[in-house]
């Protein structure tokens, strides 16, 4: 479901596959990958969230968790390839200001 890739200036980057959504149904699994890659990657990590449509309360409490074990290890954990849908809540919920998002 998270696969991780190292691009071209050694950032270490997840997509979730396999799904469009991050919901509770997904949350789980998805929050255990992320915490394991988080590890792996040093806690510097992004998140590629363009193959996600649709966000609930749950998924957005897998995100908060993430950015929180890696501020927790002086690490980071950005989010990528927002949706028009996707961005327009995290602006809704003012996460916007707590997330570093990038293209």
């Amino acid at each position: 479901m998270l696969k991780t890739i190292t691009n071209q200036e050694n950032k270490n980057v997840s997509s979730i596959e396999g799904t469009d959504r991050l919901n509770a149904t997904v949350a789980p699994g998805v929050k255990e990958q992320l915490n394991r890659q988080l590890k792996e990657c040093h806690y510097q990590l992004t998140l590629n969230l363009e193959n996600i449509k649709y966000i609930d309360s749950t998924g957005i409490g897998v995100l908060i968790s993430a950015l929180k074990t890696a501020r927790e290890n002086n690490g980071s954990f950005c989010l990528a390839g927002l949706n028009k849908e996707v961005m327009g809540l995290l602006t809704l919920m003012k996460l916007d200001k707590v997330f570093e998002i990038g293209d």
